[in-house]
Protein backbone atom coordinates (compact mmCIF):
# COMPACT_ATOMS: atom_id res chain seq x y z
CA UNK A 1 0.00 0.00 0.00
CA UNK A 2 1.05 3.76 -0.63
CA UNK A 3 -0.21 6.59 1.29
CA UNK A 4 -0.23 9.25 -0.83
CA UNK A 5 -1.82 12.64 -2.30
CA UNK A 6 -3.21 12.00 -5.36
CA UNK A 7 -3.49 15.95 -7.73
CA UNK A 8 -6.50 17.24 -6.81
CA UNK A 9 -9.58 17.10 -8.87
CA UNK A 10 -12.51 19.20 -8.63
CA UNK A 11 -15.16 18.22 -12.04
CA UNK A 12 -18.05 16.50 -12.12
CA UNK A 13 -16.95 14.39 -15.11
CA UNK A 14 -13.83 12.38 -14.56
CA UNK A 15 -12.38 10.64 -17.13
CA UNK A 16 -10.36 6.77 -17.12
CA UNK A 17 -6.86 8.42 -15.81
CA UNK A 18 -8.80 10.60 -12.95
CA UNK A 19 -11.57 7.81 -12.12
CA UNK A 20 -8.97 4.99 -11.77
CA UNK A 21 -7.38 7.07 -8.85
CA UNK A 22 -10.25 6.46 -7.10
CA UNK A 23 -11.26 3.09 -5.26
CA UNK A 24 -15.00 1.98 -4.24
CA UNK A 25 -17.95 -0.11 -2.66
CA UNK A 26 -17.42 -3.54 -1.67
CA UNK A 27 -21.10 -3.91 -0.71
CA UNK A 28 -22.90 -3.97 -4.44
CA UNK A 29 -26.24 -2.20 -5.16
CA UNK A 30 -28.30 -1.81 -7.75
CA UNK A 31 -30.53 1.15 -9.53
CA UNK A 32 -32.02 3.61 -7.32
CA UNK A 33 -35.68 1.42 -6.04
CA UNK A 34 -39.03 3.53 -6.10
CA UNK A 35 -37.87 4.98 -2.88
CA UNK A 36 -36.07 7.41 -5.52
CA UNK A 37 -39.85 9.17 -6.45
CA UNK A 38 -40.64 10.12 -2.40
CA UNK A 39 -37.78 12.60 -2.76
CA UNK A 40 -39.36 16.14 -2.28
CA UNK A 41 -38.13 18.48 -4.94
CA UNK A 42 -39.53 21.73 -2.98
CA UNK A 43 -36.36 23.05 -2.11
CA UNK A 44 -33.14 23.48 -4.47
CA UNK A 45 -30.23 21.35 -2.51
CA UNK A 46 -26.92 21.95 -2.17
CA UNK A 47 -24.60 21.67 -4.93
CA UNK A 48 -21.60 19.48 -3.90
CA UNK A 49 -18.29 18.36 -5.87
CA UNK A 50 -16.61 15.30 -5.36
CA UNK A 51 -12.63 15.18 -5.31
CA UNK A 52 -9.98 12.65 -4.78
CA UNK A 53 -7.72 12.19 -2.14
CA UNK A 54 -5.54 9.81 -0.67
CA UNK A 55 -4.96 6.46 -2.10
CA UNK A 56 -5.76 3.66 0.56
CA UNK A 57 -4.23 0.14 -0.85
CA UNK A 58 -5.62 -2.57 -2.70
CA UNK A 59 -8.14 -5.09 -0.47
CA UNK A 60 -8.86 -9.25 -1.09
CA UNK A 61 -10.89 -9.46 2.26
CA UNK A 62 -14.13 -7.78 0.37
CA UNK A 63 -16.30 -8.09 2.96
CA UNK A 64 -14.84 -6.18 5.83
CA UNK A 65 -13.32 -2.95 4.32
CA UNK A 66 -14.54 -1.30 7.91
CA UNK A 67 -11.68 -3.27 9.24
CA UNK A 68 -8.98 -1.56 7.26
CA UNK A 69 -10.30 1.83 7.60
CA UNK A 70 -11.36 3.23 10.63
CA UNK A 71 -12.20 7.13 11.72
CA UNK A 72 -9.76 8.45 14.54
CA UNK A 73 -11.29 10.04 17.77
CA UNK A 74 -9.37 13.51 16.30
CA UNK A 75 -11.35 13.40 13.47
CA UNK A 76 -8.91 12.01 11.12
CA UNK A 77 -8.53 7.98 9.95
CA UNK A 78 -6.43 5.18 10.71
CA UNK A 79 -5.69 2.46 7.49
CA UNK A 80 -4.42 -0.87 7.27
CA UNK A 81 -3.21 -3.22 4.33
CA UNK A 82 -1.97 -5.89 3.94
CA UNK A 83 -0.61 -7.52 0.62
CA UNK A 84 0.51 -11.23 0.22
CA UNK A 85 3.59 -11.16 -2.38
CA UNK A 86 3.09 -15.03 -3.45
CA UNK A 87 6.94 -14.85 -4.84
CA UNK A 88 8.22 -13.98 -2.29
CA UNK A 89 6.12 -16.16 0.28
CA UNK A 90 5.64 -12.79 2.42
CA UNK A 91 2.99 -10.56 3.31
CA UNK A 92 3.53 -6.99 3.61
CA UNK A 93 1.74 -5.23 6.43
CA UNK A 94 0.95 -1.55 5.86
CA UNK A 95 -0.52 0.79 8.17
CA UNK A 96 -0.84 4.54 8.73
CA UNK A 97 -2.31 7.68 9.59
CA UNK A 98 -4.62 10.54 7.92
CA UNK A 99 -5.66 14.02 9.55
CA UNK A 100 -8.92 15.08 9.37
CA UNK A 101 -8.59 16.37 5.75
CA UNK A 102 -7.39 13.06 4.70
CA UNK A 103 -3.82 13.74 4.04
CA UNK A 104 -1.28 11.07 5.91
CA UNK A 105 0.25 11.74 8.59
CA UNK A 106 2.89 8.80 9.04
CA UNK A 107 2.81 5.37 7.30
CA UNK A 108 5.03 2.29 8.39
CA UNK A 109 5.56 -1.38 6.98
CA UNK A 110 6.07 -4.67 8.28
CA UNK A 111 6.83 -8.24 6.25
CA UNK A 112 5.81 -11.97 7.54
CA UNK A 113 6.67 -14.64 6.28
CA UNK A 114 4.18 -17.00 5.09
CA UNK A 115 3.15 -20.47 3.85
CA UNK A 116 3.43 -20.10 -0.23
CA UNK A 117 -0.05 -19.89 -1.40
CA UNK A 118 -1.92 -18.86 1.41
CA UNK A 119 -3.98 -15.38 1.90
CA UNK A 120 -4.18 -12.82 5.09
CA UNK A 121 -5.98 -10.33 6.68
CA UNK A 122 -5.72 -7.98 8.96
CA UNK A 123 -7.69 -5.93 11.65
CA UNK A 124 -7.39 -2.61 13.18
CA UNK A 125 -8.50 -0.55 15.60
CA UNK A 126 -7.67 3.11 17.64
CA UNK A 127 -6.44 2.73 21.51
CA UNK A 128 -8.12 4.91 23.99
CA UNK A 129 -4.76 6.85 24.14
CA UNK A 130 -4.33 7.23 20.77
CA UNK A 131 -2.47 4.70 19.28
CA UNK A 132 -3.04 1.87 17.02
CA UNK A 133 -3.70 -1.52 17.79
CA UNK A 134 -3.93 -4.36 14.89
CA UNK A 135 -4.00 -7.27 13.90
CA UNK A 136 -2.82 -9.96 11.19
CA UNK A 137 -3.89 -13.18 11.07
CA UNK A 138 -1.71 -15.35 8.45
CA UNK A 139 -0.39 -18.64 8.01
CA UNK A 140 3.42 -19.39 8.80
CA UNK A 141 6.28 -21.10 6.88
CA UNK A 142 5.29 -24.24 8.80
CA UNK A 143 1.89 -24.33 8.14
CA UNK A 144 0.47 -23.20 11.57
CA UNK A 145 -2.09 -20.35 11.10
CA UNK A 146 -1.53 -17.61 13.81
CA UNK A 147 -2.32 -14.19 14.71
CA UNK A 148 0.43 -11.42 14.80
CA UNK A 149 -0.85 -8.42 17.50
CA UNK A 150 1.17 -4.88 17.24
CA UNK A 151 0.47 -1.93 18.86
CA UNK A 152 1.63 1.32 18.72
CA UNK A 153 1.28 4.96 20.02
CA UNK A 154 -0.30 7.73 18.79
CA UNK A 155 3.21 8.99 17.10
CA UNK A 156 3.33 5.79 15.05
CA UNK A 157 6.11 3.98 17.19
CA UNK A 158 5.84 0.62 17.91
CA UNK A 159 5.28 -0.17 21.82
CA UNK A 160 5.16 -4.15 21.08
CA UNK A 161 4.35 -6.82 18.72
CA UNK A 162 3.71 -10.52 19.63
CA UNK A 163 1.83 -13.57 18.85
CA UNK A 164 -1.60 -13.78 20.28
CA UNK A 165 -2.23 -16.93 23.02
CA UNK A 166 -5.90 -17.87 21.78
CA UNK A 167 -6.00 -21.33 23.06
CA UNK A 168 -6.74 -22.65 19.84
CA UNK A 169 -9.61 -21.30 19.23
CA UNK A 170 -9.15 -18.55 16.98
CA UNK A 171 -7.61 -18.01 13.36
CA UNK A 172 -9.30 -21.09 11.29
CA UNK A 173 -8.52 -19.34 7.79
CA UNK A 174 -11.62 -17.98 5.67
CA UNK A 175 -14.17 -20.09 6.90
CA UNK A 176 -14.05 -17.24 10.04
CA UNK A 177 -14.23 -13.69 10.80
CA UNK A 178 -11.77 -11.91 13.40
CA UNK A 179 -12.91 -8.44 15.04
CA UNK A 180 -10.66 -6.24 17.55
CA UNK A 181 -12.10 -3.82 20.45
CA UNK A 182 -9.64 -2.05 22.35
CA UNK A 183 -10.87 -0.92 26.45
CA UNK A 184 -10.70 2.19 27.80
CA UNK A 185 -7.66 0.52 30.63
CA UNK A 186 -5.44 -0.44 27.55
CA UNK A 187 -6.66 -4.44 27.74
CA UNK A 188 -8.67 -5.02 24.71
CA UNK A 189 -10.81 -7.76 23.52
CA UNK A 190 -10.82 -9.77 20.00
CA UNK A 191 -13.66 -11.79 18.78
CA UNK A 192 -14.00 -14.74 16.44
CA UNK A 193 -16.78 -15.75 14.47
CA UNK A 194 -16.58 -19.55 13.26
CA UNK A 195 -18.84 -19.70 10.57
CA UNK A 196 -19.12 -23.37 9.97
CA UNK A 197 -19.94 -24.35 13.70
CA UNK A 198 -21.81 -20.99 14.44
CA UNK A 199 -19.74 -19.95 17.35
CA UNK A 200 -18.88 -16.79 18.75
CA UNK A 201 -16.06 -16.21 21.01
CA UNK A 202 -14.65 -13.78 22.88
CA UNK A 203 -11.19 -13.40 24.48
CA UNK A 204 -9.99 -11.00 26.98
CA UNK A 205 -6.03 -10.02 27.08
CA UNK A 206 -4.31 -7.64 29.07
CA UNK A 207 -2.79 -4.84 27.69
CA UNK A 208 0.40 -6.37 27.28
CA UNK A 209 -1.25 -8.88 25.26
CA UNK A 210 -1.56 -11.46 27.67
CA UNK A 211 -4.74 -13.85 27.94
CA UNK A 212 -7.46 -13.79 30.44
CA UNK A 213 -10.57 -15.20 29.71
CA UNK A 214 -12.38 -16.41 26.42
CA UNK A 215 -16.19 -16.99 26.41
CA UNK A 216 -18.36 -18.80 23.78
CA UNK A 217 -21.79 -18.59 22.36
CA UNK A 218 -23.56 -20.81 19.82
CA UNK A 219 -25.64 -20.69 17.85
CA UNK A 220 -24.52 -17.32 15.79
CA UNK A 221 -24.14 -16.55 12.57
CA UNK A 222 -22.96 -13.15 12.45
CA UNK A 223 -21.98 -10.79 15.47
CA UNK A 224 -20.12 -7.30 15.95
CA UNK A 225 -18.29 -6.47 19.26
CA UNK A 226 -18.78 -2.99 21.05
CA UNK A 227 -16.54 -2.42 24.09
CA UNK A 228 -17.61 -0.52 27.33
CA UNK A 229 -16.13 1.12 30.55
CA UNK A 230 -17.33 -2.40 32.65
CA UNK A 231 -17.29 -5.61 29.80
CA UNK A 232 -18.81 -5.18 26.48
CA UNK A 233 -21.74 -5.70 24.00
CA UNK A 234 -22.36 -8.51 21.64
CA UNK A 235 -25.29 -7.64 18.71
CA UNK A 236 -25.70 -11.28 17.08
CA UNK A 237 -27.90 -12.48 14.40
CA UNK A 238 -28.48 -16.01 16.09
CA UNK A 239 -30.73 -18.81 16.26
CA UNK A 240 -33.42 -16.63 17.95
CA UNK A 241 -33.15 -13.82 15.77
CA UNK A 242 -31.24 -10.53 16.60
CA UNK A 243 -29.85 -9.59 19.76
CA UNK A 244 -28.00 -7.70 22.20
CA UNK A 245 -26.00 -9.47 25.14
CA UNK A 246 -24.50 -6.86 27.77
CA UNK A 247 -21.57 -8.62 29.89
CA UNK A 248 -19.23 -7.74 32.56
CA UNK A 249 -15.30 -7.46 32.76
CA UNK A 250 -15.36 -11.19 32.95
CA UNK A 251 -17.68 -11.55 30.17
CA UNK A 252 -20.71 -12.49 32.23
CA UNK A 253 -24.01 -12.03 31.00
CA UNK A 254 -25.67 -9.39 32.60
CA UNK A 255 -28.56 -9.06 30.22
CA UNK A 256 -29.93 -9.76 26.40
CA UNK A 257 -32.51 -8.25 24.56
CA UNK A 258 -34.34 -9.06 21.36
CA UNK A 259 -33.48 -6.22 18.68
CA UNK A 260 -36.84 -4.96 17.17
CA UNK A 261 -35.49 -4.61 13.31
CA UNK A 262 -38.81 -4.82 11.88
CA UNK A 263 -40.07 -7.93 10.43
CA UNK A 264 -37.36 -10.18 9.04
CA UNK A 265 -34.78 -8.12 8.98
CA UNK A 266 -31.03 -9.17 10.46
CA UNK A 267 -28.35 -6.92 11.50
CA UNK A 268 -26.09 -5.99 8.57
CA UNK A 269 -24.00 -3.38 10.17
CA UNK A 270 -23.21 -1.76 14.05
CA UNK A 271 -21.53 1.55 14.48
CA UNK A 272 -20.34 2.99 17.57
CA UNK A 273 -20.66 6.68 17.64
CA UNK A 274 -18.82 9.51 19.12
CA UNK A 275 -21.94 9.50 21.65
CA UNK A 276 -20.78 6.81 22.90
CA UNK A 277 -24.45 5.38 21.74
CA UNK A 278 -24.70 2.01 19.45
CA UNK A 279 -26.38 2.32 15.70
CA UNK A 280 -27.43 -0.91 14.62
CA UNK A 281 -29.09 -1.14 11.23
CA UNK A 282 -31.08 -4.26 10.21
CA UNK A 283 -31.92 -5.36 6.62
CA UNK A 284 -34.39 -7.50 4.22
CA UNK A 285 -34.63 -7.41 1.08
CA UNK A 286 -34.35 -3.57 -0.06
CA UNK A 287 -35.84 -2.08 3.65
CA UNK A 288 -33.45 -1.49 6.06
CA UNK A 289 -33.96 0.40 9.77
CA UNK A 290 -32.03 1.86 12.07
CA UNK A 291 -32.08 1.10 15.91
CA UNK A 292 -29.78 4.08 18.08
CA UNK A 293 -29.09 2.05 21.31
CA UNK A 294 -27.50 3.65 24.53
CA UNK A 295 -25.85 2.22 27.81
CA UNK A 296 -27.33 -0.74 29.00
CA UNK A 297 -28.81 -1.74 25.43
CA UNK A 298 -31.47 1.02 25.75
CA UNK A 299 -33.43 2.50 23.01
CA UNK A 300 -32.42 5.91 22.39
CA UNK A 301 -34.15 6.19 18.47
CA UNK A 302 -35.37 4.99 15.72
CA UNK A 303 -35.75 5.26 12.44
CA UNK A 304 -39.11 3.96 10.03
CA UNK A 305 -38.13 1.42 7.49
CA UNK A 306 -36.12 3.18 4.32
CA UNK A 307 -34.56 2.06 1.18
CA UNK A 308 -31.62 -0.43 1.46
CA UNK A 309 -29.90 2.09 -1.21
CA UNK A 310 -29.20 4.51 2.22
CA UNK A 311 -27.09 4.87 4.90
CA UNK A 312 -28.15 6.89 7.94
CA UNK A 313 -26.21 9.20 9.66
CA UNK A 314 -27.68 9.27 13.39
CA UNK A 315 -25.02 11.95 14.15
CA UNK A 316 -27.16 14.42 12.11
CA UNK A 317 -30.30 12.59 11.71
CA UNK A 318 -29.29 12.29 7.78
CA UNK A 319 -29.50 9.80 4.97
CA UNK A 320 -27.34 9.32 1.82
CA UNK A 321 -28.54 7.50 -0.83
CA UNK A 322 -27.00 6.20 -3.92
CA UNK A 323 -27.75 5.82 -7.25
CA UNK A 324 -25.99 4.15 -10.27
CA UNK A 325 -26.80 4.09 -13.84
CA UNK A 326 -25.41 2.79 -16.53
CA UNK A 327 -25.36 3.50 -20.03
CA UNK A 328 -23.29 1.15 -22.72
CA UNK A 329 -20.82 2.92 -25.54
CA UNK A 330 -20.26 -0.06 -27.49
CA UNK A 331 -19.74 -3.70 -26.44
CA UNK A 332 -17.30 -3.52 -23.94
CA UNK A 333 -16.95 0.04 -22.33
CA UNK A 334 -19.82 2.19 -20.46
CA UNK A 335 -20.41 5.14 -18.97
CA UNK A 336 -20.95 4.74 -15.21
CA UNK A 337 -23.39 7.63 -13.39
CA UNK A 338 -23.58 7.99 -9.67
CA UNK A 339 -25.08 10.59 -8.06
CA UNK A 340 -25.48 10.97 -4.40
CA UNK A 341 -27.87 13.25 -2.44
CA UNK A 342 -28.38 13.92 1.10
CA UNK A 343 -31.75 13.53 2.66
CA UNK A 344 -33.87 14.70 5.38
CA UNK A 345 -35.82 12.22 7.09
CA UNK A 346 -39.28 13.81 5.03
CA UNK A 347 -37.14 12.92 1.90
CA UNK A 348 -36.40 16.56 1.08
CA UNK A 349 -32.88 17.04 -0.60
CA UNK A 350 -30.28 18.89 1.16
CA UNK A 351 -27.11 18.36 -0.67
CA UNK A 352 -26.57 16.32 -3.94
CA UNK A 353 -23.34 15.37 -6.36
CA UNK A 354 -23.08 13.83 -9.70
CA UNK A 355 -20.44 12.21 -11.47
CA UNK A 356 -19.27 9.47 -14.30
CA UNK A 357 -17.05 7.21 -14.82
CA UNK A 358 -16.02 5.82 -18.59
CA UNK A 359 -15.61 2.14 -17.67
CA UNK A 360 -14.78 -0.94 -19.77
CA UNK A 361 -14.36 -5.22 -19.03
CA UNK A 362 -11.14 -4.10 -17.12
CA UNK A 363 -12.29 -1.29 -15.09
CA UNK A 364 -15.27 -0.39 -12.88
CA UNK A 365 -15.97 1.33 -9.73
CA UNK A 366 -17.97 1.48 -6.83
CA UNK A 367 -18.72 3.91 -3.71
CA UNK A 368 -18.98 1.95 -0.50
CA UNK A 369 -22.52 2.68 1.34
CA UNK A 370 -21.34 1.20 4.38
CA UNK A 371 -17.71 3.40 4.63
CA UNK A 372 -19.07 6.87 4.61
CA UNK A 373 -17.43 9.41 7.91
CA UNK A 374 -18.06 13.14 8.59
CA UNK A 375 -15.30 15.56 7.82
CA UNK A 376 -15.02 19.13 8.16
CA UNK A 377 -15.59 20.10 4.29
CA UNK A 378 -18.24 17.43 3.86
CA UNK A 379 -17.81 13.66 3.59
CA UNK A 380 -15.75 10.85 3.00
CA UNK A 381 -16.40 8.05 0.87
CA UNK A 382 -14.18 4.60 0.56
CA UNK A 383 -14.30 3.68 -3.22
CA UNK A 384 -13.17 0.63 -4.74
CA UNK A 385 -11.76 -0.03 -8.58
CA UNK A 386 -12.19 -3.52 -9.66
CA UNK A 387 -10.89 -5.34 -12.68
CA UNK A 388 -10.63 -8.83 -14.11
CA UNK A 389 -7.70 -11.03 -12.72
CA UNK A 390 -6.94 -7.62 -10.53
CA UNK A 391 -6.83 -6.79 -6.58
CA UNK A 392 -9.67 -4.52 -5.84
CA UNK A 393 -7.90 -1.34 -4.81
CA UNK A 394 -9.13 1.23 -2.02
CA UNK A 395 -9.46 4.43 -2.30
CA UNK A 396 -10.91 8.03 -0.28
CA UNK A 397 -13.16 10.22 -2.30
CA UNK A 398 -14.21 13.69 -0.78
CA UNK A 399 -17.77 15.28 -0.63
CA UNK A 400 -17.45 18.81 -0.88
CA UNK A 401 -20.37 20.62 0.69
CA UNK A 402 -20.50 24.05 -0.23
CA UNK A 403 -21.10 26.85 2.90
Amino acid sequence: MKIKQSRVLRTRVYSWAAGAALAACLMGYSAAPSYASEVSEAFAPKQAEIETSAAIGSIKDLGNAHNYIQPAANGGFLMLNVEDDTESSVVHVTYGKLDSSVEAVWKHQQDLNVQPGTSSRGVQRETSDGGLLFLIDYTKPNGIRDVQASRLDEDGNTLWSKTLPTDGLISHGQDSQVGLEPLEDGSFLVSYLNLAEQSFTVLKYTEAGDLQWNRTTAGVTSGWLVGSHNGYYALLNSSDGPVGVQTDVYGRDIRDIHLDLGSGKEIAAVRELPSGHIAVTGLKGNSKRTQVLSNGLQLFSNTEDYAADRVYLPEEQLYVQFSDQYDPLGKTTKMHGITITGLKGNGTKVWETRTHYKEDNSFGIRYDTGLIYKIPSGYAVVTSTTGAHKPTVLDFAKILIPE
